[in-house]
């Protein structure tokens, strides 16, 4: 139902209430849940985000990408995503680029639209006041540090994609570029920010009318503390050799490097709560109150200010550990969720040709609606039940003659429209970004 209930070490039981608790579901599931209406809303023209949330070691990587690939395939470096080979562990960036290209596929083939669509990847990691491009040999995105956010935003990131083939791809090559490393939480801890973006570029040939849109999936860096996590190596324990002193001194530049990650990761964090906060506070005064919202604090909020706060559909995923000892770290990660909650947006599509677009699309689903609706009539009108009589021999009664006649009911006459309405829903699914393999009763 949606509520969660932890023991607080401080305040005892407390409740936390959702949208959705997935404990223990499967890839498949927990996507259906999550990214899969984004996919939808971002084909017809919205703009939409999903980040992930947790501390260090909570499963925020495996629920957005999966889980490494085999050794045999790159291991570490590697997701052994194969566009040929469905894998049920696939994650959420993955299954959405999936989805993505099948619906486009399909509405290529199968719907008499009039609409030219084009796909390109962005796939950058945040780290402190960095900006790399994953997809560029981790090369710095921008001229400067300053100018970062806004050559991601703008689309200087992008690489076009043509196929899934091309997009599994990418992510592979993005996958060896990632800040990894080993702490006591976490054996392949990401150890920055990550956000995949994947922009949708439509044009009706018809009528000229354009709308682009933007998937944002964001794989934060988990929040940690150095206690717990231990990113820090014991250099005293260096056997003494020739190379004793070179050992040491890599062993604290190492050290260095790890509490820096962890700082940079839970800077960008907390600015994401600042700005969060503030939203909500705005709400609360009305969204006309003028409340600042620190976008700027941080490189993370300001890639995922659309996100947060503009003009795009939201889906917060929170990642939490059940291990008792962990509790402190759980209550603040559910309290964050929850605070997600008290955000609210008016969505409105954008582009040049948005408003016709939109009008066009609505016409669409409008023809559809009405030609469903003489299909039930026909149903309707047509369908009857029918009696029938079979003659079965029994073969295991005494005597080869025994003939039992059973009499079933069945309908019949409509059997045609029943073909028609199926083909309808389909339509009226792929268009409106409901799964295609969802089966459809009549």
């Amino acid at each position: 139902d949606g509520r969660i209930i932890v023991v607080d070490p401080t305040k005892g039981l407390r409740e936390f209430a959702f949208n959705a608790v997935d404990d223990g579901a499967s890839q498949s599931d927990f996507y259906d849940t999550t990214a899969l209406p984004l996919v939808g809303d971002v084909i017809n023209g919205h703009s939409a985000t999903c980040l992930v949330y947790g501390q260090t070691g909570s499963g925020k990587t495996h629920a957005m990408f999966g889980p490494p690939a085999p050794a045999a395939e790159g291991g570490e470096k590697s997701l052994g995503l194969n566009a040929k080979k469905v894998a049920e562990t696939w994650g959420i960036v993955p299954r959405a680029c999936s989805q993505l290209f099948g619906a486009l596929d399909h509405r290529r083939k199968s719907l008499n639209i009039e609409i030219d669509a084009s796909v390109s990847m962005s796939y950058v990691e945040v780290f402190g006041d960095k900006v790399v491009d994953l997809l560029r040999g981790g090369a710095k995105c921008g001229q400067s540090r300053v100018a970062a956010q806004r050559f991601v935003l703008d689309g200087s990131a992008e690489v076009p994609v043509q196929s899934l083939d091309d997009a599994f791809r990418l992510l592979n090559a993005g996958e060896a570029q990632k800040r990894k490393a080993a702490t006591a939480m976490n054996d392949r801890s990401s150890r920055a920010h990550t956000i995949f973006i994947a922009t949708l570029r439509q044009k009706c040939t018809s009528t000229g009318a354009d709308v682009t849109s933007r998937l944002f999936l964001a794989d934060l860096g988990g929040s940690e503390k150095a206690k717990k996590s231990q990113p820090i190596r014991d250099s005293t324990n260096t056997s003494r050799s020739e190379n004793a002193d070179e050992a040491i001194a890599d062993t604290r530049t190492k050290n260095e490097e790890r509490l820096r990650e962890a700082a940079n990761i839970n800077l960008g964090l907390l600015s994401l709560k600042r700005c969060v906060d503030a939203l909500v506070k705005r709400q609360r005064k009305g969204n006309r109150a003028h409340i600042h919202v620190p976008y700027s604090e941080n490189k993370l909020t300001m890639l995922l200010s659309s996100g947060l706060g503009g003009n795009n559909k939201t889906c917060i995923v929170v990642c939490a550990a059940q291990e008792e000892e962990h509790g402190p770290e759980t209550v603040a990660a559910l309290r964050f969720g929850q605070m997600c909650g008290g955000v609210s947006k008016t969505l409105m599509s954008v582009g040049s040709g948005a408003t016709e677009e939109g009008a066009r699309l609505r016409d669409l689903l409008t023809r559809i609606d009405a030609s469903i609706a003489r299909c039930e009539d026909n149903i309707m009108k047509h369908e009857q039940w029918v009696t029938r009589k079979e003659n079965r021999v029994d073969e295991r009664a005494q005597g080869s003659d025994y003939v039992e006649v059973r009499t079933t009911t069945v309908l019949v006459g409509a059997e045609k429209y029943r073909l028609e309405m199926e083909d309808l829903l389909r339509k009226r699914a792929e268009l409106v970004g409901e799964p295609l393999n969802k089966e459809i009763g009549v």
